[in-house]
């Protein structure tokens, strides 16, 4: 009898499967990986209970209840001076950072091969998209908060970004 290849989730699968929820409009989300099953609610969204009688013949974990946090802002106030931000500082004060809304893959263009939303010294406007942020097959518009001119692109077409990661320096009173 061939046995079934083992498979498990590490705490970044969570992680994005957490992220994957805050980014959509779901309230809830079941999601089952070999006997792992995981149910995220957020809003007050009501989750089965555990005691409900499965009829996998398999056990099945107890589900893991991760709460979402309020939603990211994809533009924070002048670069904070942490470690991972310093390599990316603007080069004035009157530069913002536009940040990754979650972890994921950065795609600087809305399909491979064409042009990218955005480039240095281009001019952006509130609600214009910057990039998308992808996480699990999920595609995540990221939009600017702010209005002003492109000084600095941060991070390369196809990299992994972190929640926080700066990803455009924009400069506000270029307007």
């Amino acid at each position: 009898m061939a046995k079934e290849p083992t498979v498990s989730l590490s705490s970044a699968d969570i992680n994005s499967i957490v992220a994957a929820l805050h980014e959509s409009d779901w309230d809830e989300a079941v999601v089952s990986v070999g006997d792992v099953k995981i149910s995220v609610a957020r809003n007050g969204a009501h989750l089965p209970g555990g005691s409900t009688a499965m009829t996998t013949p398999a056990p099945v974990a107890e589900p893991v209840v991760a709460p979402v946090a309020a939603p990211a802002v994809a533009v924070s106030a002048p670069i904070p001076s942490s470690p991972a931000a310093t390599a990316h500082a603007p080069a004035n004060a009157t530069d913002f950072a536009i940040t990754a809304p979650s972890i994921g893959v950065l795609w600087r263009s809305p399909e491979p091969g064409a042009t990218p939303f955005i480039e240095v010294g281009q001019r952006v406007e509130i609600g214009d998209t910057v990039c998308i942020v992808e996480i699990m097959k999920l595609m995540n518009n990221v939009a600017s908060t702010v209005t002003g001119i492109v000084t600095a692109v941060h991070a390369e077409n196809g990299a992994t970004v972190e929640y926080g990661t700066p990803l455009f320096s924009v400069d506000v009173t270029a307007n």
